[in-house]
């Protein structure tokens, strides 16, 4: 089993807020201090093996409490005593925007149980649900917009329930997907409307942001690993080949023959479409209904298995919009206590998520 595990400081006086953000295959962590500066306190990585998380729902639950408390022992004792938010994987997660009239503060949260039932295929009862009011951009002001998200309570309740176990307490749970916005996007009030294209181990998901709303994501079964077996079948290369042929060549079109390029093409195009999707769905539905600019300005590849050599230019290429690597300190970099951050940066993507996470922890302790 592969940890990493790289502490910053001997002493900690105060402990940081740590940020979990848990997936399928993989763990991982990032302690954050903050006072007039930012500091990044701790990171780590433990992979998870395969069969304990499927598609997002705790499956083996004894095994990932003796995970998370191997992990505990090794990160130390700031971890186990940190204020630490987590986030919880997608699959099984639903987003919604709900308009509502404008009204009292008391009378909204009615409003949207009423409402939850057409959005969220499941009785209120047996879900968690949260929401968060934005105000609408200028020029659609005469109602709210909730961004609703929901989970089935069988599957927090599990990893509640384990975290517990584990002698963990985490003070808040979010979709991994507004942990990753929290992280690249600067200013989140912006008109602009921005997709972030968050690529992991097994899927990639695709998330609209403007106006200071979350306000759409989707999940493709295209990721890392699946780009991996795809370039070692084609070149018959094996695993760690297969992974710098990814980094270094990717999809330069007449690498080997052509025969890379043509044999992840499929992959390319099904992302590409899905992408697509998304930016249809932006300028059909969202500057009518919230506000914002007519068109997708900007789009931010995240994600540990974004580093695809290429796929920026392709994606790009293929719907007309701008891509770049996201930077997941954007947010802090100016706060910084050192001029270079102690994640190396052709690792940073990878923890996009748990740095998001740490900051709303932050948010809790002020």
């Amino acid at each position: 089993m592969k940890e990493r595990v790289v502490k910053w400081v001997d002493r900690i006086i105060r402990s940081p807020v740590i940020g979990l953000d848990i997936s399928d295959r993989s763990i991982k962590y990032v302690g954050l201090k903050q006072g007039q500066t930012v500091a990044i306190e701790l990171f780590g990585e433990m992979e998870v093996p395969e069969g304990i998380i499927v598609a997002g729902e705790l499956v083996r639950e004894e095994q990932f409490v003796t995970l998370l408390r191997e992990l505990t022992a090794r990160a130390g004792r700031a971890f186990h005593s940190s204020v630490m938010v987590v986030g919880l994987p997608e699959e099984k997660s639903f987003l919604r925007l709900l308009r509502l009239p404008q009204a009292a503060p008391s009378a909204v949260e009615e409003a949207i149980r009423w409402g939850l039932e057409d959005q969220i295929p499941l009785p209120p009862e047996d879900a968690y649900f949260d929401y968060e009011l934005t105000n609408p951009l200028p020029g659609h002001s005469g109602h709210a917009d909730a961004v609703i998200t929901a989970f089935p309570k069988e599957i927090v309740d599990a990893y509640v329930n384990a975290l517990k176990e584990a002698g963990l307490k985490p003070v808040a749970l979010e979709l991994e997907c507004q942990a990753i916005v929290r992280s690249v996007v600067k200013d989140p009030r912006s008109a602009d409307g921005k997709i972030v294209i968050d690529m992991g181990r097994n899927r990639t998901s695709f998330t609209i942001f403007t106006g200071g709303a979350l306000l759409f994501t989707t999940t493709v079964a295209v990721g890392g690993r699946l780009i991996e077996t795809t370039i070692a079948k084609a070149i018959g290369a094996g695993p760690e080949e297969a992974m710098r042929v990814k980094k270094e060549i990717g999809l330069a079109p007449n690498a080997y023959d052509g025969k890379l390029y043509s044999a992840l093409l499929p992959h390319m195009e099904t992302l590409s479409v899905e992408l697509g999707k998304a930016v249809n769905y932006y300028e059909d539905q969202i500057p009518r209904v919230h506000g914002g600019l007519a068109r997708i300005n900007a789009i931010l590849l995240s994600g540990g298995d974004s580093n695809l050599y290429g796929l920026d230019t392709y994606l790009a290429s293929a719907i007309h919009i701008p891509v770049k690597q996201a930077d997941p300190f954007v947010t802090f970099r100016d706060r910084m206590s050192y001029l270079i951050p102690p994640i190396p940066k052709n690792e940073a993507l990878a923890f996009t998520a748990a740095i998001g996470l740490a900051l709303r922890g932050q948010d809790t302790t002020q």
